[in-house]
């Protein structure tokens, strides 16, 4: 900064309080997920799933109902998990965490509805509402600086009420969307099936069912998707081949097809039911639940690398 003439003393305290004001109002979160705080510091897993931030996400009380939802730069996250109460009455709770002056925030309850998923710029946080009598709908909010804006409707389902709703929302890096939602024609289990919209002139279009491949039809299950950012490969939960939920992964090839449905093996599958799969922002790791007990579903982590090895061993026998 320049000297101040002596005349214009005045401007000296004027000038300090509106750096002090810039500098407030400007958001200084970095990206932490390379830093020790990254997902509250727990240590890295390897190639066997172990249980997720224990005692903060992965509570023996609740039913943790779907993976952490991470912002891209790490320093947020959202869940949802289930109180079930004696008389069967299911209590839904999407809780979050904020990263803040070093250290993680404590647990907060929140007002939106459930299963919580970012858009992969983290302006936005999708989350379902459950309306028994005006059906379901999507919902979103919007980061406004430090803060997220009120709720505002998607209207996927408004537009093709067929769909009846649309969970586990997932995208790509051109913002089609994927998600599984209702598909009377598959007689599937619960009639779900998997989707694919692309996002064309500021709007998505119909959904499109994935093939068969990935929604196998006659009361298999087909749900719970997740497609990977540059969309080569779609993780998602499914019963085909056993009476167990299990962890699928497809890779999708050049001319657009996909390949046959691999089950991500015995280090992730387990005769207890496994679901929800996402892999985190900087792609190291898969997040999935599985039921550790009668009552009890608690989130599981593991390195990406027992996909590269699925990837690699697809590679050979493909091409």
């Amino acid at each position: 900064m320049r000297n101040i003439d002596k005349n214009q003393k005045w401007l000296k305290p004027f000038l300090i309080l509106v750096v002090i004001f810039c500098t407030s109002c400007t958001p200084t979160k970095q990206k932490i997920l390379d830093a020790e705080h990254a997902y509250f510091g727990q240590k890295p897993p390897g190639l066997i799933p172990e249980v997720f931030a224990p005692g903060i996400i992965s509570v023996d009380s609740t039913i943790e109902h779907g993976s952490p939802a991470f912002s891209p730069d790490g320093n947020e996250v959202f869940w949802q998990s289930n109180l079930r109460k004696k008389d069967k009455d299911t209590q839904i709770y999407v809780m979050t965490m904020r990263h803040e002056g070093g250290q993680w925030s404590t647990s907060e309850q929140t007002s939106y509805g459930s299963m919580p998923a970012f858009s992969l710029d983290g302006k936005r946080l999708y989350f379902q509402v459950i309306d028994k009598e005006q059906g379901d709908a999507l919902y979103f909010i919007e980061k406004c600086g430090m803060n997220w804006s009120e709720p505002k409707r998607m209207n996927l389902i408004d537009h093709f009420p067929e769909l009846k709703y649309a969970y586990a929302l997932s995208f790509t890096h051109s913002g089609t969307l994927y998600f599984f939602g209702h598909a009377e024609s598959l007689e599937s289990m619960n009639n779900f099936g998997i989707y694919r919209s692309e996002f064309i002139d500021g709007a998505y279009a119909r959904p499109k069912l994935l093939p068969p491949n990935i929604n196998a039809g006659k009361g298999v299950l087909n749900w719970t998707p997740f497609i990977a950012p540059d969309e080569s490969y779609l993780l998602f939960s499914s019963n085909r081949f056993n009476d167990q939920q299990d962890i699928y992964i497809c890779f999708r090839q050049s001319d657009g097809s996909w390949t046959e449905a691999v089950s991500l093996g015995v280090a992730i599958n387990t005769n207890r039911g496994e679901r929800f799969p996402t892999v985190s922002p900087d792609g190291k790791y898969l997040f999935f639940t599985r039921w550790v007990a009668p009552g009890n579903e608690d989130v599981l982590w593991v390195s990406t690398k027992v996909i590269d090895r699925i990837k690699n061993i697809e590679l050979i026998i493909h091409y």
